[in-house]
């Protein structure tokens, strides 16, 4: 279906034009001004932001394996209501994704469900090179690394190992950076504590020097990479402090949930911000905005991870670590970038244009004439109301977001992807429209 997209901003990567833009056989035809030939259903902008479908390169949608929390098919949903038309997905699933054969019936899985373009990601095992050495860079967008325990049973703490990955592994390395023997120390110094007399437990059990032992090892490593290396969910100011030296085939991300909170919140939220690695301090928070705005660190990844309203109110120990991100993020990186005088086109550069610079994603991106038709319709000057726990208009599996109760800046009006009207007004339209991302 093709469609004529009426009197909106359109932000491209040089600035914004005001005009129309046109939709044909699933990519752009014309962008500002559309020739009098062209036909479509029209669509009313009212003077909204077109702006490029955000590309979410870390999540973790729980397909296969863990379907109570979530599916592709509910969690791309809730991705789409948030503005994100392209999802990297995680392999610390059941099974984990460690052999091409799960990756491959992983993606048949997804790919019959998927309402957002999407990627898998594949998991390092100490034992899976061989498996690693197959894998073809042009679908898989990286190798998945916990050097520290986290949701699931991948870990990897042979350095030497890892070592070998970064010269051996045909496609780019992702790596949870934090020191698995310093959590171990840290977690037998706290044992037997709880919330109610340590508020910021989850900061201790997993503290800040694990994090920055762990990227000062990688950053000392990577001169001898010879594949791009990516640092997932940075919290700590210091670690931005070692990155601005970083070399050019190293990346770095953060997320929101560490823009938005430190560990000053646990006293409020507990348990629905425990997640790895951990809130730090708010001068922490500080350095990953410094590190955000000055370019250091280049990208935004959600890290969503849903789990149960239930799974959460339980005991420390007990409670899972994750949260779900999904369903309000456009209108939430709206609400804190507009706090700090920062524009639409700032999310853009994090979540569209350097996930394609980095990654080598085809056809995709810009609002360009001849790219696929990833758009969000966005109005910056409404509203969006974050419902409580359990309420039925949640768009993820779980049904609660940490953010609950807030009234957020700004709301996704509409959404499309590969040229087709996915998302309105609240409402999903039509069959799951995502493709598998293609890498240069």
């Amino acid at each position: 279906m093709n469609w004529l997209i009426r009197d909106v901003v359109i932000l491209l990567p040089d600035g914004e034009v005001t005009g129309d833009a046109w939709i044909r056989e699933g990519r752009w035809a014309a962008v500002g001004r559309i020739p009098d030939k062209a036909r479509g259903l029209s669509f009313q902008g009212r003077g909204a932001y077109l702006l490029p479908g955000l590309i979410d390169t870390h999540v973790h949608f729980r397909d296969l394996g863990l379907s109570y929390k979530g599916t592709f098919y509910t969690e791309t949903r809730a991705a789409l209501a948030g503005g994100v038309t392209t999802a990297f997905d995680m392999p610390n699933t059941v099974p984990p994704t460690t052999t091409l054969d799960r990756w491959r019936e992983k993606l048949y899985h997804v790919s019959r469900q998927s309402w957002t373009n999407y990627a898998l990601y594949f998991g390092a095992t100490e034992d899976n090179i061989e498996e690693i050495k197959r894998l073809d860079p042009m679908q898989v967008p990286g190798v998945k690394v916990f050097l520290a325990s986290s949701t699931g049973e991948l870990l990897v703490t042979d350095e030497s190992y890892v070592s070998q990955l970064m010269r051996e592994s045909p496609v780019r390395l992702i790596f949870h950076s934090e020191k698995e023997s310093l959590i171990q120390a840290a977690q037998s110094q706290w044992k037997g504590v709880d919330w109610d007399t340590v508020p910021d437990l989850h900061t201790r059990m997993r503290p800040p020097e694990a994090c920055i032992e762990s990227t000062k090892w990688l950053l000392a490593e990577a001169p001898q990479s010879a594949v791009p290396l990516h640092i997932l969910h940075i919290t700590t100011a210091e670690e931005v402090s070692l990155l601005r030296a970083r070399p050019a085939h190293v990346s770095a991300e953060t997320c929101p949930i560490y823009l938005q909170w430190s560990a000053e919140d646990f006293r409020t939220y507990r348990h629905l911000l425990k997640c790895n690695p951990s809130l730090k301090f708010p001068s922490d928070r500080e350095g990953l905005w410094e590190g955000l705005i000055d370019g250091t660190l280049e990208i935004v990844g959600t890290d969503h991870a849903p789990h149960l309203w239930s799974e959460k109110q339980r005991s420390y120990n007990e409670a899972p670590s994750g949260a779900p991100a999904h369903g309000y993020l456009l209108p939430w990186l709206w609400t804190l970038g507009r706090a700090r005088r920062l524009s639409l086109a700032f999310w853009i550069e994090k979540m569209v244009y350097a996930p394609i610079r980095r990654w080598g994603i085809q056809e995709r991106g810009p609002i360009q004439e001849g790219l696929w038709a990833d758009a969000v319709l966005f109005s910056p000057n409404e509203s969006t109301v974050v419902p409580p726990p359990a309420a039925p208009i949640h768009y993820g599996r779980v049904a609660w977001h940490p953010l609950g109760n807030h009234t957020l800046q700004g709301r996704v009006r509409a959404v499309w992807v590969n040229g087709q009207l996915s998302f309105c007004e609240g409402q999903f339209y039509g069959t799951p429209a995502g493709q598998p991302v293609v890498f240069r």
